[in-house]
């Protein structure tokens, strides 16, 4: 597994440095600046296998771009410095092509795409997509293979633009495609929500779901899209994995599997967030997830299965003749999440093994069906349907850790799992670890099945390499000043009070404020040192009391994060 938490993203000078030591610049590699698009099509027409082309900052109205040479590089002359507006048709046709550091925030193209890659082992980084009008910001397209989109940002793309998603893997028949979405931003969508065609990414289409494209999101940040969407990531094709994800403050969309089957989630935290939807799909695999508040007070769940009767006869556009056949959910954590909606009907030879259930309040389940079987799995709270053997009515002692979130614990039940689940799907060429050798956080677990701790984490104190995100460690690096939500200082002096604090401090929330809130602390070294639930019910006067008694002397970020809005301001300690 990867290390992911440098104190530094890769910056835009590496992500070219890399370019010229991976063996593409020859000797007559040159470094082209160029101040039009004229010019800037011009020297991508006579390039050399190597060369880097520099357009100069500033505002470029009507891009029309076609990147045909391989093995070339056009960049920004600063990082997020070229903004490329009004209009764009950008066709990256060549191989081994780099864009990297352009901005799009004002824009109207219609029902056009932005950006279209037609080549393979391109890679689209550091880009900034904001209020643009567009059905789609970028395609890869089918028959294409292993393009990347790294480091970008996508983001308010109006209610009013024509629908479609922001990102599209379409896939082939014939080629698997072996594409990379990493280290993105997705945040704050408009629109209706549901189905409503806007989703940050999908990968294949409906008719593609025999496909096989074998993408990769991994490592993405997803905040406030269910506007767009009921769907964060819609899949429509066989063998992708998304890992290492963070869902959150988007109770209102969840991760899909929609259509095509022989896929993967795994390692990825939902909190606040609607968490995994499978429709129409079989032989899809969840294991090592965390759901917290996953599904509460929206439309959508922690789990849902929806079933969908296939076509009698069958025909050749929808051969198949069940779905929602071997669904497996293994080694996951749920923390008083929503409903886990077990679809009732259709459901054949799936495997709930070695989760976690803790809810406080209410029914962890509802709607049965007839074809799951339960093994090893604990819970604590209302069971809400009748499960005859494989859950455990034992209190898994979770307790909030140093990443923040809920794990297990120093009385937790551990080395415990049971054997009785399928093969994991091991996708060729894919390191997907279907054998379970870590968990959520990266951390080894045992080899033996039976050795495993139950749930998502393992008790152990191993490196670290995976913890929920923050939008400081995704997106453009020019755009790190969105990391947290800015304040000036009277907002500061208005929001929280006293400050600094000695044993506690009051919140003053918003007058429209009608929802729970949920607190978090964070110190300098970024770890969780409180969490905390604050009910609408618990604020009088529009004020709240926090307690930080058992807090040092120092500074401190606290967020905070309800349906209606999100706020983060630094808190000093003195004592």
């Amino acid at each position: 597994m990867k290390q992911v938490f440098n104190s530094i993203k890769n910056s835009y000078i590496i992500v070219v440095f890399l370019f010229i030591l991976s063996g593409f610049v020859t000797t007559s590699a040159a470094t082209i600046n160029v101040n039009s698009i004229n010019a800037l099509q011009n020297a991508c027409n006579n390039s050399n296998s190597g060369d880097i082309i520099v357009l100069a900052n500033g505002t470029y109205s009507n891009v029309i771009l076609d990147i045909n040479n391989n093995n070339i590089s056009v960049i920004a002359q600063t990082p997020g410095g070229v903004f490329l507006n009004v209009y764009g048709d950008i066709n990256i046709n060549g191989n081994n092509i780099t864009f990297s550091g352009f901005q799009f925030t004002q824009g109207d193209i219609g029902t056009n795409y932005l950006i279209e890659v037609f080549g393979n082992r391109n890679k689209l980084t550091h880009l900034n997509f904001s209020n643009y009008y567009a059905k789609k910001y970028i395609e890869i397209k089918a028959g294409t293979q292993y393009n990347e989109i790294t480091y970008c940002n996508m983001e308010k793309k109006p209610a009013d633009a024509a629908i479609g998603c922001t990102i599209q893997i379409s896939t082939s028949p014939s080629v698997i495609g072996y594409h990379k979405i990493s280290y993105c931003s997705f945040q704050n969508y408009y629109g209706m929500g549901g189905d409503n065609g806007n989703e940050p990414v999908r990968i294949g289409l409906g008719a593609e779901y025999l496909n096989k494209s074998r993408t990769i999101v991994e490592y993405c940040y997803f905040n406030n899209t269910g506007l767009g969407d009921s769907e964060s990531i819609s899949i429509k094709c066989q063998e992708n994995v998304v890992r290492y994800c963070t869902f959150t403050n988007q109770q209102n969309a969840m991760l899909v599997f929609r259509n095509g089957d022989n896929n993967v989630a795994c390692s990825n935290f939902f909190i606040n967030a609607g968490g995994i939807r499978v429709k129409e799909a079989n032989n899809i695999y969840c294991y090592n997830n965390y759901f917290e508040n996953s599904g509460v007070g929206s439309s959508t769940d922690a789990v849902t299965f929806i079933y969908v009767a296939p076509l009698n006869p069958p025909t050749t556009a929808s051969p198949r003749t069940l779905n929602l056949n071997n669904i497996n959910f293994i080694h996951n954590t749920f923390y008083n999440c929503g409903d886990i909606d077990l679809g009732g009907t259709g459901a054949t030879s799936n495997t709930w093994a070695n989760n976690i259930f803790n809810k406080s309040s209410g029914s962890i389940f509802n709607n049965p069906n007839s074809g799951t079987s339960w093994a090893g799995n604990l819970r604590q709270g209302t069971l809400g349907i009748s499960i005859a053997s494989g859950m455990s009515n034992t209190n898994p002692f979770l307790a909030l850790n140093s990443d923040g979130y809920y794990g297990l614990s120093s009385t937790s039940p551990v080395n415990n799992a049971n054997a009785s689940y399928p093969a994991i799907l091991d996708i060729t060429n894919i390191d997907d670890d279907p054998n379970l050798l870590f968990d959520i956080s990266g951390q080894p677990r045992p080899s033996t099945v039976t050795s495993k701790d139950v749930g998502c984490d393992e008790f152990s104190t191993g490196t670290t390499t995976n913890r929920p995100l923050t939008l400081s460690e995704v997106g453009p690096s020019y755009l790190a000043a969105l990391s947290t939500i800015a304040f000036n200082l009277s907002d500061e002096k208005t929001l929280v009070f006293p400050n600094p604090a000695k044993n506690s401090f009051s919140i003053q929330f918003p007058k429209n404020s009608d929802s729970d809130v949920e607190i978090i602390i964070v110190n300098t070294r970024g770890q969780v040192v409180k969490k905390q639930i604050i009910s609408k019910n618990e604020i009088i006067n529009n004020e709240k009391a926090i307690d930080v008694s058992n807090l040092n002397n120092g500074i401190y970020l606290v967020q905070l994060y309800s349906n209606s809005f999100t706020k983060a301001f630094k808190l000093a300690i003195s004592k």
